[in-house]
């Protein structure tokens, strides 16, 4: 009878193991990701995702909304200012990677009679007061042009006023606060653009410290093998363009004309001849690289000290 009570015992407890048994979570892939980048030069770190249902390209300004919420993506890419601050603010990411490192110029239209950047004259930013090209910008100028400053939603849209010598709602502008590659193709439709000041050779002389610009963040419930997975790949996908350009531009023929205009920002034809092209930190042009954001921290801890923002704390990184 003893032996009958313990065999049942036996048999219960291996019948309530079973029941509490937690199936395993469904692994997520890298192929599954939700991403979601800025339209201009982030998107050339992309450049093999075109096709990619799971990835969406918006204006700067869009992707603020982005942050909380149930349709917020697994991977954000947006300046690394407006990124940190919106996980300050709660939103649940950890900061993964830099993948730009200096694309911003700063180009006349043409329009101002004494060819100097001063005082009167009217400059078109791109994106929000919040984001990256305006804090850059009046940590290099201050606040001496706040009067005529204007704002185009996206890089895009500032090339175009650069391009035509006038903001959307018709007004003449001065000196417009571009990227590359939308830089490369608003020169070629206006002869009378030109460069004014490369904006990382301006910072660098101020700083003594080299650009940092769009920053990879992850939602912080994408587990941590798919991440790591999703940033060698991204690695990987950035040197090998970086070493043939080709590549690039083979990735975004999927749209041409005026329809890949709209979707990158910028005309994909001119993707090869920027990266032939040098910034003044030495690197292509368009400034696109890869550095995994936690090896870089005093970097970055310095680059947002000179934007006026405390440094990071280890915990917003993944690592």
């Amino acid at each position: 009878m003893k032996k009958i009570i313990t065999l049942l015992l036996a048999v219960l407890m291996l019948g309530a193991c079973a029941g509490n048994k937690q199936e395993p979570a469904e692994e997520m892939k890298v192929e599954d990701l939700t991403i979601v980048t800025p339209k201009g030069a982030p998107v050339l770190a992309f450049y093999d995702q075109i096709s990619n249902g799971n990835y969406t390209r918006v204006t700067a300004d869009a992707i603020n909304a982005l942050w909380t919420g149930d349709s917020s993506p697994d991977v954000i890419v947006v300046d690394l200012s407006s990124g940190v601050n919106a996980i300050k603010n709660g939103a649940e990411y950890k900061l993964a990677a830099v993948i730009t490192f200096g694309n911003f110029y700063l180009a006349s239209t043409g329009n101002d009679e004494d060819g100097t950047l001063n005082e009167g004259d009217t400059v078109v930013l791109f994106g929000t007061e919040k984001m990256l090209p305006n804090k850059i910008w009046h940590y290099l100028y201050g606040d001496t042009f706040d009067e005529n400053l204007k704002y185009e939603a996206d890089v895009q849209t500032a090339a175009a006023d650069l391009t035509a010598g006038v903001d959307l709602e018709g007004t003449p502008v001065d000196y417009v606060f571009v990227a590359q590659p939308a830089l490369f193709g608003a020169l070629k439709n206006n002869e009378n653009a030109k460069v004014y000041a490369d904006i990382q050779e301006e910072y660098k002389n101020k700083s003594g410290m080299d650009m940092i610009q769009a920053a990879v963040f992850v939602k912080n419930s994408v587990p941590q093998a798919t991440v790591e997975a999703f940033l060698n790949n991204l690695q990987n996908s950035i040197e090998n363009a970086i070493a043939d350009p080709e590549l690039v531009a083979e990735g975004l023929s999927i749209y041409t004309d005026e329809e890949a205009t709209a979707q990158y920002g910028f005309n994909p034809k001119v993707v090869v001849n920027v990266f032939k092209q040098k910034n003044a930190s030495g690197i292509n042009a368009m400034g696109l690289g890869f550095k995994k954001a936690y090896d870089i921290k005093a970097d970055i801890d310095a680059f947002l000290n000179v934007l006026g923002m405390e440094g990071t704390s280890e915990e917003i990184y993944f690592q």
